[in-house]
C-alpha cells in the first residue's frame, strides 16, 4: 500500500509531485518447499522416481527449484517500465521474506534514494527502498539485480525511456 499525503494527491490519488510510478518485487520462490512439489515431480516429471526429495541448499537439484523474478516475471518478461525523458518517476523497490539480498540496478540511467545519485541500491530481506528518477537518456536500458546468481536465475527487466514529445 502506497500513502499520499493530504492534499499532495490527484484526484486519482497518485501523488501529485511525480509523473509515473513503479512498484517492482525482487522475488526468490523455492519451489522446493512448495506444498504442489510433490504433485508437480509426480504430475510432470518423465521419471518421477528419480528426482530428488529432499536435497541440501548446495545440490544442483536444488537450486533448479528456486526462481528470481521482478514482479513475478522473469528474463525480461515484466513489461509496462515506460516513460520519457525529462519525467518525474518514483520507484518502489523491495525485497520479499526468503532471507535474499538484492541490488536492483538501473543501466543508463540514475536515482536519488537516500539522498544519494546512484544507480544500484541495496535491498535486505522485506526492506522497501524508495527512488527518485528523471531520465535523461533515451532507449530500451536493463534493470536487473546485480547478485549475479539472481541475474543468471532470470531477474531482470527492461525499461524504455522515450524522446520527449
Amino acid at each position: 500500500m502506497i500513502v499520499t499525503a493530504t492534499g499532495k494527491a490527484r484526484a486519482d490519488a497518485s501523488p501529485s509531485d511525480v509523473d509515473r510510478e513503479f512498484v517492482v518485487a525482487f522475488l526468490e520462490s523455492d519451489e522446493n518447499v512448495s506444498w504442489y512439489f510433490e504433485h508437480n515431480v509426480t504430475t510432470y516429471a518423465k521419471e518421477p522416481e528419480k528426482v530428488p526429495r529432499l536435497v541440501p541448499f548446495s545440490d544442483p537439484h536444488y537450486l533448479t527449484n528456486l526462481r528470481e523474478s521482478m514482479n513475478g516475471f522473469s528474463l525480461g518478461h515484466l513489461k509496462g517500465l515506460t516513460m520519457k525523458v525529462g519525467d518525474r518517476v518514483r520507484w518502489y523497490v523491495f525485497a520479499n521474506s526468503n532471507f535474499e539480498m538484492h541490488a536492483p540496478h538501473w543501466h543508463g540511467q540514475t536515482v536519488v534514494a537516500n539522498h544519494m545519485r546512484t544507480d544500484v541500491l541495496s535491498l535486505t530481506t522485506m526492506e522497501m527502498v524508495r527512488a527518485e528518477m528523471v531520465p535523461d537518456n533515451p532507449g530500451t536500458w536493463l534493470f536487473h539485480c546485480h547478485v549475479a546468481p539472481h541475474q543468471l536465475a532470470g531477474m531482470l527487466a527492461t525499461f524504455t525511456v522515450l524522446p520527449r514529445d
